[in-house]
């Protein structure tokens, strides 16, 4: 056997290990983001854990009448803000990374498209596990016989309380309602500010909106009122669990599950009557909502509001202008939000304008570089909008600036002037390689087949015939008062199902190719502020040599915006019934775009006046500029 031969040491000294790459200046921007936005997220959590402690022991002092549950309440408020955390973080990612699910034909497929995915159903799962956390906490604070977690049998010594079990499951279903109603009403979306406030303020405004005149609360208390009463009255308890028992489980997990729940399909004794829920179900049920509505209505304010950019600037090697200049080349459209609130605020300082405008000190000057960086993102997102919602790829701050110009032929389109527009200029068409005449010379269509044709006739006949004996039926159930008002219902479900299928389409169809629809409108008004403003501040002429270039932009992502209002609504005839619901979401998620590109170019006009016959445009851009200004 050859012994082991040990392995030579590498010669050449010690291995120097590769330097790491350095990190870039947009890097530590947004790394600066980060940490202040989680520290702001950190005292909201903090804030919510007092809440949620403040509740609990209040609620219990108030049933029992004992301050001594106080310690224990506090105590018991720790898994509850555990599971509220996990909650309101989810929700966090549809603001951070907003939600654009695609648009669907059918009801049926808007409804499960709705639901089914990945990011929807965490969230559906964290309203569980936090409806859940609440219920058992809340009966534990009860201290009650009745509402113990098992209630022991002779036959069954490890049978659950049923009376408990109902709460539980009661609240977690009232919750998960509650999420799919905000899942398909829309309110998962961001709601950026558009105007500053003060932070305080801001959050103040967010809590007490809508409070009392909200649907939850009333909701809540139907379910609460009515919920016992169908359980035990209505055959709900016999049903569910007979079905439980006998279609939901097998042989052998039925076996594993009678001593837990043993007497739930019959009633006992200790069967729980409708009176001796409903108050535990009412009082649990309000103080979850009270629990959750309030942080719910708080995140918003705390994930969106402006920050505080004197810090960064202070700890920045940075100036203040090329520090903006800097944050605006982010990939990430969430910080992105707060580089155009910040920059807005800025550049409405004529002081702090002043310094854009006088630099010379290099080439190109801070106003060149600055409005390079906004058409470049207002290009991006007039990108998405042509191509249909295919998104250019991002790239890590790391690599070179990212190319938001396919159109262009040159390899850098931060080397182009910014005069030129290029970026919104469409590509050209290329020439048809089809032979006309061998298309209009060919072989002549065979007309329908007569047996095809009878065929059809008879399938329309036969539709008109169904319609008339439908229309016959409906007619006689109005006729008897009870009929009539539960046609007038049903009317009126449909009625409101279609109108929901529409616009949920139609905010579908508009936010998959026009998401980021907010920073244009940023851009735009930032882009107006300076343009108007150079008539007197700006002694170089750099903003009026981009000029052009602005006007031309704004022009072509308006043409654009109409064009995909006219496909969307030549689409919206497949629809049916929900065709008038989605033509007016469309209408009115375009039209505020619309809305303020023409405002941007009728100030614009008002301010320059027959100055802009100096400028040159292309034919179309030209003529576009003249309807708006005829409007």
């Amino acid at each position: 056997m050859s012994a082991l031969q040990p392995r030579p040491l590498p010669s050449g000294g010690a291995v120097v290990a590769s330097p790491k790459p350095a990190t870039t200046p947009l890097q530590k921007i947004e790394r600066q983001y980060h940490k202040f936005l989680a520290k702001r997220y950190m005292t909201f959590m903090s804030r919510v854990a007092l809440w949620i402690a403040v509740l609990l022991s209040l609620s219990s002092i108030v049933v029992s009448g004992d301050i001594s549950k106080v310690p224990f309440a506090i105590l018991s408020s720790f898994p509850v803000s555990l599971s509220l955390a996990f909650l309101l973080r989810v929700r966090k990612t549809f603001v951070t990374r907003p939600y654009r699910p695609l648009p669907r034909p059918s009801l049926i497929s808007l409804v499960i498209s709705s639901f089914w995915n990945r990011r929807v159903i965490t969230l559906l799962f964290s309203y569980t596990v936090f409806s859940i956390t609440i219920a058992n906490v809340w009966c534990a604070l009860l201290a009650r016989e009745d509402m113990a977690l098992f209630n022991s049998t002779p036959r069954h010594p490890w049978q659950l309380n049923e009376s408990r079990f109902i709460l539980t499951a009661s609240n977690a279903c009232l919750f998960l309602a509650v999420a799919a109603r905000d899942i398909l009403s829309d309110n998962l979306k961001a709601d950026w500010p558009r105007e500053r406030r003060p932070f305080a303020q801001a959050v103040k405004t967010a809590l007490l909106d809508n409070i009392w005149g909200s649907s939850r609360i009333g909701f809540t208390f139907l379910w609460s009122i009515s919920a016992p009463f169908a359980y035990c009255w209505l055959g709900l308890r016999s049903f569910v669990w007979q079905w439980v028992n006998w279609r939901l489980w097998g042989v052998a997990v039925r076996q594993n599950n009678r001593p837990f729940l043993g007497s739930f399909a019959r009633s006992t004794s200790k069967t729980p009557g409708p009176w001796a829920l409903l108050g535990p179900m009412l009082s649990l049920n309000m103080l979850t909502l009270l629990i959750l509505q309030f942080p719910v209505k708080g995140l918003i304010a705390y994930i969106t509001q402006p920050i505080h950019f004197n810090e960064f600037y202070r700890k920045s090697p940075l100036s203040l202008e090329t520090y903006l200049i800097t944050a605006l080349k982010s990939q990430d459209p969430y910080y992105l939000q707060f580089t155009l609130m910040e920059l807005l605020r800025v550049i409405s300082i004529p002081r702090c304008r002043k310094i854009f405008f006088d630099d010379i000190s290099k080439s190109p000057s801070l106003i060149s570089q600055l409005c390079q960086e906004l058409l470049l993102q207002f290009g991006k997102v007039h990108h998405v909008l042509i191509n249909r919602g295919a998104a250019i790829q991002p790239q890590s701050s790391q690599s070179s600036p990212v190319d938001f110009s396919p159109i262009s032929t040159t390899p850098d389109e931060r080397k182009i002037p910014v005069r030129q527009a290029d970026i919104f200029r469409p590509l050209a068409k290329p020439k048809s390689t089809v032979n006309l005449k061998s298309v209009l010379d060919g072989p002549i269509q065979a007309s329908t087949p007569s047996p095809v044709a009878k065929l059809a006739q008879a399938g329309t006949l036969a539709i008109k015939h169904v319609e008339s004996v439908q229309d016959q039926v409906v007619g006689r159930i109005e006729g008897n008062p009870v009929g009539d008002a539960i046609v007038s219902e049903a009317k009126g479900a449909r009625k409101n199902v279609n109108e929901w299928a529409g616009k949920e389409w139609g905010r579908r169809s508009v936010r998959s190719v026009l998401g980021e629809v907010l920073v244009a409108q940023r851009v735009i008004e930032i882009l107006v502020i300076l343009s108007v403003a150079s008539i007197e501040e700006d002694i170089y002429g750099n903003v009026q040599q981009v000029l052009p270039a602005i006007l031309e932009a704004i022009v072509r992502f308006r043409e654009a915006i109409f064009a995909l209002e006219a496909q969307l609504l030549v689409q919206t005839r497949l629809l049916g019934p929900a065709q008038s619901g989605a033509v007016d979401e469309i209408k009115k998620d375009l039209h505020v775009a619309i809305s303020s590109c023409d405002k941007a170019v009728r100030r614009i006009a008002d301010i320059f006046g027959q100055s802009l016959s100096a400028f040159k445009f292309p034919p179309s851009v030209a003529y576009g500029l003249g309807e708006i200004c005829k409007g």
